[in-house]
C-alpha cells in the first residue's frame, strides 16, 4: 500500500491511473520487498535455531570430554587395584610356603637296603641324567611365588613391560633377562624414544634391576620389589615401616604404604590426590581435618571430571590412616562401595 501511494496511486481506485510500465515496476518492487522480508525472517529464525543447536553440541562435547576424563581416572584406579591384588597374591604365596615349612617334620633315617640289580640299573640311569647339564631356571620356584607359569627369559615378567614393549626390545637384540639387566637405563630410554610417542611415556628406570633378579632366580625378592613399585616405577616419598604396633601394615592393606599417600583412601586416585595436594591438602591428618564441604568445593572447581566424586568418607578414612588404625581402615573400606557408604 505504501509503495502504491509512493507512485501516486489511489489504492481504493481500480485499476489505478498509472501506465502499464509503472504497474509492472510496482509489482516487481512488491515481489522484491516480499522476497527480502522472507529472506530476513528466514535468516533470523534459522540462525537462532543453529545457535541453539551449536550450544547443545558444545554441551554434549563437554560432557563427552568429562566422561573420557572420568574413564581415564577409573583406569588409573583399576591399575592401582591390580597392583594391590598382586601384593595380596604374593603375600599369600609367601605365607603358604612358610606354613609348609613349619608343618614339615623330621623323618627317621631309612634302613640301608642292598638294591636289586634292576634297581641298580635304574639308579645308574638317573645318575647319568643328573650329571647332564641343566638350566639354572627354576620354573616351579617362579610359579610358587608368582602363582602362574613363567617362561624362561620372558621379559613381560618385568613390571612395566607388555607384549609390544617386549617385541620392541627383542628387535633391539634384548631377548633375555641377563641382556636386559646389562642394559643401562639411558640406552633403554633411547630405544623407547626412537619408537615414537606410544613408548616415550614408559619409564624403564627399574627394568634392569627387575631383570637382574629374574636372571638370578631371586623370585621372592622380585615379587616383594614389584609390590613396592607403582606401575613399574619406584614411588616417591617415605615408605611406611614394615610393621605398625601390633600388625603388619603391608599384610593388612595388601600393598606397601607410602607415608601420607592420599590414594590409600578409597575413592581417591592419583589425579584427585594431585588436585588435593595443589589445594594444600598433602597429609592424612590434613585431609582428616578438612570438612566435606571444602572437599566438594575443590572437586567442583576442577570441572565435570571431578565434581561427580563423593568425598563424604575421605576425612574419616584419612583419620584412621593418620592414627595407624589399619585394621579399622581395612574393615571400613570393605564396607564401602567405591569409597561411598552404601545406601
Amino acid at each position: 500500500m505504501i509503495l502504491l501511494q509512493a507512485f501516486g496511486q489511489n489504492v481504493t481506485t481500480y485499476p489505478g491511473t498509472g501506465t502499464f510500465g509503472s504497474h509492472t515496476i510496482e509489482v516487481i518492487l512488491m515481489l522484491l520487498g516480499a522476497f527480502l522480508l522472507g529472506w530476513f525472517l528466514h535468516h533470523v529464525i534459522f540462525c537462532a535455531r543453529h545457535k541453539a543447536r551449536i550450544g547443545e553440541l558444545e554441551g554434549e562435547l563437554r560432557t563427552c570430554r568429562g566422561k573420557l576424563k572420568n574413564a581415564t581416572s577409573d583406569l588409573e584406579e583399576c591399575n592401582a587395584k591390580v597392583v594391590s591384588l598382586k601384593g595380596d597374591n604374593a603375600g599369600l604365596s609367601t605365607r603358604i610356603k612358610s606354613l609348609e615349612a613349619s608343618s614339615s617334620t623330621t623323618v627317621a633315617e631309612p634302613e640301608i637296603i642292598t638294591p636289586a640289580p634292576e634297581v641298580e640299573e635304574v639308579a645308574t640311569a638317573i645318575a647319568a641324567d643328573i650329571s647332564a647339564p641343566v638350566s639354572s631356571f627354576d620354573a616351579e620356584a617362579a610359579k610358587a611365588i608368582f602363582g602362574k607359569r613363567i617362561k624362561e627369559d620372558d621379559l613381560k615378567i618385568v613390571e612395566g613391560i607388555g607384549p609390544k614393549t617386549e617385541q620392541l626390545l627383542n628387535n633391539s637384540s634384548i631377548r633375555t633377562w641377563g641382556q636386559l639387566s646389562g642394559t643401562s637405563v639411558p640406552q633403554l630410554q633411547t630405544i623407547l624414544d626412537d619408537a615414537g610417542d606410544r613408548f616415550q611415556l614408559l619409564n624403564p628406570s627399574t627394568w634392569p634391576k627387575q631383570a637382574g633378579m629374574a636372571a638370578a632366580g631371586e623370585w621372592l625378592q622380585l615379587r616383594e620389589y614389584q609390590d613396592f613399585l607403582v606401575g613399574g616405577v619406584e614411588p616417591e616419598g617415605e615408605v611406611m615401616p614394615s610393621s605398625s604396633t601390633a600388625a603388619n601394615v603391608q599384610y593388612i592393606m595388601g600393598k606397601r604404604i607410602v607415608q601420607d599417600d592420599l590414594t590409600v583412601v578409597e575413592g581417591i586416585g592419583p589425579k584427585i590426590s594431585e588436585l588435593l595436594n595443589n589445594s594444600g591438602i598433602t597429609t592424612w591428618r590434613g585431609l582428616s581435618e578438612t570438612p566435606t564441604e571444602r572437599l566438594q568445593e575443590i572437586l567442583n572447581a576442577a570441572g565435570d571430571r571431578y565434581r561427580i566424586h563423593n568425598p563424604s568418607t575421605w576425612a574419616q578414612q584419612a583419620g584412621m590412616a593418620a592414627d595407624g588404625k589399619w585394621d579399622d581402615l581395612q574393615e571400613y573400606q570393605d564396607f564401602l562401595d567405591g569409597g561411598v557408604t552404601p545406601s
